[in-house]
Formats: structure tokens, sequence, C-alpha cells
């Protein structure tokens, strides 16, 4: 997007800033102020904001940014702060009438993916390196607003580092994306960096592990992410008529299948996704229903439902389908935030997320997701904020209710938590998650027969179900049945829970509870592989792992959970 002011032109795409037609000069942090205050125009930004958004999970003084709003005015010739007019006590805001100007529909982004380096030191790695870079281009060659550079071309490029840039411009590229991978026995190490053209700058980088096993699931995982990283420097586009539904009967198909995906059970999924392939049928392509629909299938996943990933990548489909159809759509990042979390990848899913909610804070999915991430690497105070707008704006759906409650359990203050969870249990008191969330939290405030009527109820309507198998295991630690609790954690739920947050952490605290120390630590190593790096949960307010405690390995745990904590939220 352009953004014109008198002869002051800010290029987003190209992040430039020009006066006059020439090119000024800016610092990456300043430029990214001066686009989020011109994204907020005639709106107050305190500094706050600003610092969280700009400069995220580093600490940085207010120094730091009145450094780059100095950097901004000049720029942009603000030289008597008109423009750009500081609120006393507040913070800032863009006065300058800003025009927005799209260019023409047919331009896109160019994209050049450099083949990946092999840095083995045998260099028997080449082959692997080949592959990733021929997937990455297959996979961003799918979105229509993009012009990648084919894979032909780019392997003739191979060795010649010292003439890319030249070529590159030749080619008319926008951005290169070039990167390494390293081999070490089975092991694989990927590092990319993403840069514009004529910067030296990394937009964007990122490491990844695997082993040769998971090759193929590494391929997948990189294209989505550099796909969505992307996706977010193309222009926007009229995706109006792609998201809105006008039919009657395709508005009460996506009503029924939200309420039905929220049952937390094989028949409400499935009914839910009978419900939105019929609101397909009806109006055809449609990027809220693909969303939606994608939603569904993911939570097959979280629920233990899709043992081997079936549903996952069928929610990965739907994700490139919203993308063909709007390269920016909100509903498409929030659902390869969804697909990221869900795959085991939580600290991936942030940034998607992240960017869904900066173009919609309408979409309670992508709401209550962040702020749920949030709350589990220890940003309590962003996720509640998230979880009050996410029951603003969508206060029928159930679950809503008891998120609020899953701070104040994670912050030990569990007797809070009881108000959200029954509003929840009492709103849908069929549904086998919602029966969970209630027995867990009377089990967490020590009322052991409420819990163990409500996971009897449980068990009676839901039988073997994953839900019900971890309120056994949780009721049995709890009243100290520690082989109960053993004998609870089957192989089907230990299967189901390898990738899921939530699960992997409840099983941590029933084998705690059941005093099996080792395997507690297993799952410990797991759920924080994982993502939960909430250090006061864990180091403070969680009774349920005092067992473990003195374990020379949870001290371990938890000093790597307390730095990754730490660079995340600033704390301390």
């Amino acid at each position: 997007m352009i953004y014109r002011y008198g002869d002051t032109s800010v290029d987003t795409l190209r992040a430039e800033v020009r006066r006059a037609g020439t090119p000024v000069p800016l610092r990456r942090k300043s430029f990214d102020v001066l686009v989020y205050l011109l994204h907020r125009p005639r709106r107050v930004v305190t500094k706050a904001e600003l610092l969280d958004a700009v400069w995220a999970n580093r600490i940085v003084t207010e120094g730091s940014l009145k450094s780059c709003l100095t950097e901004v005015r000049a720029a942009i010739g603000d030289h008597q702060r008109k423009l750009i007019r500081t609120v006393p006590r507040r913070g800032y805001m863009l006065e300058a009438p800003f025009e927005r100007e799209a260019p023409a529909a047919d331009a896109r982004t160019s994209i050049l993916v450099t083949p990946i380096k092999d840095q083995g030191l045998d260099g028997d790695g080449a082959y692997i390196a080949d592959g990733l870079t021929e997937e990455i281009i297959i996979e961003l060659s799918k979105v229509p607003s993009f012009r990648v550079i084919s894979h032909a071309s780019a392997m003739r490029l191979k060795g010649a580092r010292a003439a890319l840039q030249d070529t590159a411009r030749e080619f008319g590229v926008d951005f290169i994306l070039d990167g390494s991978i390293r081999r070490n026995g089975d092991k694989l190490r990927v590092i990319l960096q993403l840069r514009h053209l004529d910067s030296d700058d990394a937009r964007w980088s990122e490491r990844y592990s695997g082993t040769l096993a998971n090759l193929f699931d590494m391929h997948d995982e990189i294209a989505r992410a550099v796909a969505a990283e992307l996706a977010q420097h193309v222009l926007p586009t009229e995706s109006a008529a792609r998201d809105k539904l006008d039919d009657p009967r395709a508005i009460e198909a996506y009503l029924r299948a939200r309420y039905q995906m929220w049952r937390f059970s094989r028949d409400g999924l499935q009914q839910a996704e009978r419900h939105l392939q019929n609101g397909l049928n009806l109006v055809g392509p449609n990027t809220r229903l693909l969303a939606a629909l994608g939603h569904v299938y993911a939570r097959y996943n979280e629920i233990g439902l899709d043992p081997d990933g079936e549903y996952l990548g069928k929610a990965g489909d739907c994700a490139r389908r919203i993308f063909v159809l709007d390269a920016n759509s909100s509903r498409g990042y929030a659902l390869l935030g969804i697909v990221q979390f869900h795959s085991g990848a939580l600290r991936a899913a942030r940034g998607p997320l992240e960017r869904a909610m900066e173009s919609s804070r309408s979409d309670p999915d992508t709401l209550g997701a962040l702020g749920y991430l949030y709350a589990l690497v220890g940003r309590n105070e962003q996720a509640l904020s998230l979880f009050a707008e996410t029951l603003a704006i969508d206060p029928l759906t159930p679950i809503n209710h008891c998120m609020p409650g899953f701070i104040a359990v994670m912050e030990g203050r569990n007797s809070d938590a009881i108000p959200h969870y029954r509003r929840f249990y009492e709103m849908d008191p069929y549904n086998a998650f919602a029966a969970w969330c209630w027995g867990y939290v009377l089990l967490r405030n020590g009322k052991l027969e409420e819990a163990s009527d409500v996971i009897g109820g449980l068990k009676a309507r839901h039988p073997g179900s994953i839900m019900s198998q971890l309120g056994i295991a949780i009721l049995s630690g709890v009243c100290g049945k520690p082989e109960a609790a053993r004998d609870a954690v089957t192989g089907e739920l230990r299967a189901a829970a390898r990738n899921s947050e939530l699960l992997s952490r409840e099983i941590t605290h029933s084998l705690a509870l059941a005093g099996d120390t080792d395997a507690a630590l297993d799952w410990l190593e797991n759920t924080v592989r994982i993502g939960n790096i909430n250090y006061p949960f864990w180091a403070r307010h969680n009774e349920w792992v005092d067992s473990i405690r003195s374990s020379p390995r949870f001290d371990a745990i938890m000093r790597d959970v307390e730095r990754e904590w730490l660079s995340v939220t600033g704390a301390g």
C-alpha cells in the first residue's frame, strides 16, 4: 500500500519514504513506527502500545521510541510536530490526512528463492537442500499475488553468490529468500532469511530443526511459514465478495457449524463439516466458510481424533484455498496459525495469528487462539484483554466464557476461575470439553465429590473419549489412586497428546499426582517443547507438580523455561 500526503509518499511494500520523488533514508524500526501510526489515523496510540507493537519481545526504553519519532517527523517533513501530534501523558496521534493508493490490480510481488546452501561437512545434504528449495518455490507459486522465479532459473544461480544482486535486479525481484541447511547424522537444521532486494536487513528470519524421518513435514512447515510471511507484503484486495454471506441458508449453515464445532465431539465435528460443505455448495468458494471448515478439521486434531494428521492436512488445504481467493486474508492467517498451533508449533503460530489480528480484530477464533497462546507464554494481561474482546463480540459461544478463568488458574487463583468455568458448563452441559473443564476446576479447588459426579457424568455420556480418559486420570491422581491414574493414561491418549499442549500438560499433572516422576518429567518436557513456557505457573502456582519439584531434572527444565519466558515477556 502507498500512503500520500502532499509531496510525501510512504510505500509499505518497499519500506520506502519519498519526499518530492526523492528517497528519504529511514531506519527499519522508525519505518515500522510510521506504518503503525498510518494504520491508525486520528487515534491516540499509547507509548506502551507502540513499544509492544514495534519492539515486541525486546526490552527498550522510551528514549528509543522518541528517537524513532524524531526520525519519522524529519522524514515526512513534520518539523513543527503537527502531522504527528504528541498527546500529553497519553501517547501520539497521526493528524495528517494521508490518502491510501493501491497500484494496478495486476501488480505482483516478485520473489527469488535462492538455492538453499548445504553446510554439511561432507556435502551429502545437497539433495536435501535442493528439494527444500523446490518445495518452497512450489508452495509460493500457488499464491496468485506472487511472481516467483522458477525453480529452473533459481537453480542456475547455485554457487553464483557474487552476482546475485545484479541478477535479481534483471529478474525484477522485490524480495530474496535465502538460507542454509546443515545435516548431522539424521538431524537437520535449517536457517532462512527474507530481505528486500535493496536492503541487507532481514525482514524475517527463522530456524527450523528436525530429522530425516520428518523431512517432508519440515518442507510443508517451512513453505507455509514463508508463504504467510510474504503474504503480509502483498497489497490488500477487495475481498468482501469472497467473505460476505447473503444466502440465508448459508448463514444458517455457518452458525450451526460454529455451534457444533465447539461440542468437542466426533459427532459435533462431523455435523459441522456437513453444514459447511452445504454452505459451500450453495454459494461457492467463500473465505468465511473455508476458514470455519479449516477450524473444524483442526479441532479433530485438538481433541485427539486425528492421530495421523489427516484432518490437520485438510485444514492446511483450506488455508491455501483461502489465499487463492485473497492473498491477504486475515482468516487465512488465522487458520495458518491454528494449523501450526495444533501441529505443536506454538512459537510459529504466533506470527500468523498476530498478523490476522492486525488485519481484523473482529474474528473471535483469532482473538481466542492468540489469547490462549499469550497465556501459555505468560503474557497474561494481553491474554485477558483479548479474551474480553472475544466475549464482547462473540458472547454466545460457550467456551469464550471460561477463558478468563484459564488465566486465573495459570496465576494460581483457582477460586476466581470457578464462575468462568461454571458459566461454560451451564451454557453447554452436554459438551465433553465443557464437562471436563468444570470437573477440572472443581478438582483445582478441592471439591472432590462434585468433581467426581461431573467426571462420572462425562464418562457415562462420552465413554472412551479422550476427554473422559483425561478426566479419569486427573481425578484418580488427585484422589490418591496412582495405579488408576496411570492406567487412564492410555496409549490412545498418549498418541493424541504428542502435539497437543492441553493434553500433554494434563498428562504431566496426572502422572505427577500418581508419583510417576520420570514419566511426568517426560511429558513436562513435551509440553514445554510445544510452547507452554509460563514460568510462574510451573514454578510457583501449580501444586499438582509439587511431587516432581525436588528432581534435578525439573530444575534444569525450569531454567530453560525461565530463560525463554523472560525473553518473551521481558519480566523480571
